[in-house]
C-alpha cells in the first residue's frame, strides 16, 4: 500500500465529515512524499531498528550494524540521524566506498549539496560498481539542484548505462537536456524511457509507473 494509505485515510476521513478541505491534506502528502516516511516501511523497520540499536550499544565498534541502521533512517526519511550513525562508521573506516555513498544520500536529503556531491564522487572514485549506479542518480539530483545540467545529463547518462531498465533515469535524463535546450537529444531520452517501458514485466511497471506519468509532462 506505502503512501496510499494516506491518502486513502484523507479520502476516508472526507467523506466521513464531508470536508473538501482535507482534499488540501492529499496534495500536500503527495508533495512532501519524499520527506514522509511511507507507512509500511515503518512498520517492516520497526524491529529491525530495536535489533540493530542493541548490537550497536553491545558493540559500539560495530561498523555494520551502524551502515545498516542508517539505511533504515534513510528508508524512514531520517536523515539526519542516518548521517550522526554514517559519521561514526566512517571515524573507523573512513574510505569505504558504501560509507561514502550513503554519507552522500543522506547529505544530499538535508539539502548539504556540495558536500553530497564530494562525497558520491568519492565513493565512485575507490570503487566505480559502488551502488550499481545509484551514486550517479544521487549525483545528479544534487547537480540539478545546484543547476548544473550539463553535469547532471553526464551523470544521469552514466545511470542509465548501468541501469537500462530505469525509467526514472531516463525521465531525469530528459530533463537536463531539456534544461540546456537540447530538444532533439530530451526527446530520445523519452523515446528510450518509452521503448523500456514496453519491454518491462509488470512488477517494474508497479514500481516506476510514476516516472512513467511524470514523462507526459516533460517538453
Amino acid at each position: 500500500m506505502g503512501y496510499w494509505t494516506y491518502y486513502l485515510l484523507m479520502m476516508a476521513l472526507w467523506y466521513l465529515v464531508d470536508q473538501p478541505l482535507l482534499l488540501v491534506g492529499i496534495v500536500v502528502i503527495f508533495l512532501l512524499r519524499d520527506r514522509i516516511p511511507d507507512p509500511v516501511v515503518l512498520m517492516r523497520t520497526a524491529g529491525r531498528i530495536r535489533t540493530l540499536r542493541t548490537q550497536i550499544a553491545a558493540n559500539p565498534a560495530n561498523v555494520t550494524a551502524r551502515r545498516d541502521l542508517a539505511r533504515v533512517y534513510l528508508e524512514r526519511s531520517r536523515p539526519k540521524r542516518a548521517l550522526v550513525l554514517l559519521e561514526e562508521a566512517r571515524k573507523r573506516h573512513p574510505d569505504d566506498p558504501e560509507l561514502l555513498f550513503l554519507t552522500g544520500l543522506a547529505q544530499a536529503r538535508t539539502r548539504a549539496y556540495e558536500p553530497a556531491l564530494q562525497s558520491l564522487i568519492d565513493a565512485v572514485g575507490i570503487d566505480p560498481r559502488t551502488g550499481f549506479g545509484e551514486p550517479y542518480r544521487a549525483a545528479g539530483d544534487v547537480l540539478m539542484k545546484l543547476e548544473r545540467y550539463a553535469d547532471a545529463e553526464d551523470a544521469f547518462e552514466h545511470y542509465v548505462e548501468t541501469n537500462s531498465s530505469a525509467i526514472d533515469g531516463w525521465y531525469k535524463l530528459a530533463r537536463a537536456r531539456s534544461k540546456q535546450g537540447k530538444e532533439d537529444t530530451a526527446k530520445q531520452a523519452l523515446t528510450e524511457l518509452r521503448d523500456t517501458w514496453r519491454t518491462l514485466p509488470s512488477y517494474l511497471r508497479r514500481k516506476q509507473w510514476t516516472w512513467r506519468l511524470r514523462s507526459l509532462f516533460v517538453g
